[in-house]
């Protein structure tokens, strides 16, 4: 594929799950000063790590400080955030969402000083573990709704996917088989869900997450980024388990990508 010049880099990173100081290495990299580069961030932002709610407060505050330049995609973790904050009380989801929170980690890094003290009584009085669910969902919900409700608003209102000239950003993937009619061919779920990872040659390159690289590479201790030699590039570094976030960067100049 002919790769036309221009200037500037686009720097992709996914999959950041909480771990904000992390990420804040990686944007030491980032050089946003220059007004052609550009910044994809392809989703996964909460869950795992203790900064879930502070990650995406940042990442939001550097779409607002460079809107023409970074840009943040939707992830199946925001989708079933929102989805937890959405359903009614006695959903049942509640309690499968709350059950994966280990730790309440992600919960915690949201909620108020109030918020936490009254789960810590609920905690004391309720021992049913599905009606405690119920209630931390409850309780947390509404603390969440009542602080952070701007932030909410932006979650519910990022993209699915990101197209440049020569690449297509996106969680987890898109309907190949649909060809250049892929963005009305792909299911939200297929944009933020897809499994497995499809490999060859597509028109465009598709930079993705969602599927760690280790998986891919059939090497446990393997968490760079995944290239399969044709048109897919895969940047899910499993960070909670290698401590890193893989930071793939295209240079508009030349054509090629770095790791």
């Amino acid at each position: 594929m002919e790769r036309k010049n221009s200037m500037g880099k686009i720097y992709a990173m996914s999959d950041i799950h909480g771990y904000l100081e992390i990420m804040e290495e990686n944007l030491k990299k980032v050089d946003l000063e220059n007004r052609e580069n550009q910044l994809i961030f392809c989703g996964d932002y909460l869950g795992c790590g203790p900064e879930s709610c502070q990650t995406l407060y940042r990442i939001k505050d550097l779409m607002e400080t460079y809107p023409h330049q970074v840009i943040a995609l939707k992830g199946n973790h925001e989708t079933m955030f929102l989805e937890f904050m959405e359903v009614g009380h006695k959903d049942v989801w509640n309690v499968e969402w709350i059950g994966g929170d280990k730790g309440l980690s992600t919960l915690n890094s949201f909620i108020s000083e109030t918020g936490r003290d009254r789960i810590n009584k609920l905690e004391k009085a309720i021992p049913n573990p599905i009606d405690l669910a119920y209630g931390i969902a409850k309780t947390g919900k509404d603390d969440i709704k009542e602080n952070h409700k701007d932030l909410i608003i932006w979650l519910k209102e990022l993209p699915l996917y990101h197209e440049e000239e020569n690449q297509i950003f996106v969680h987890a993937g898109i309907d190949e088989d649909a060809g250049d009619w892929w963005k009305h061919g792909t299911s939200e779920e297929v944009f933020v869900n897809k499994y497995p990872a499809r490999f060859g040659k597509f028109y465009k390159d598709i930079v993705a997450g969602h599927i760690g690289t280790y998986s891919l590479k059939n090497d446990k201790n393997f968490h760079d980024i995944y290239w399969d030699g044709e048109s897919h590039y895969y940047i899910d570094g499993t960070v909670e388990i290698s401590g890193r976030i893989p930071l793939l960067v295209y240079d508009k100049k030349t054509g090629k990508y770095l790791y």
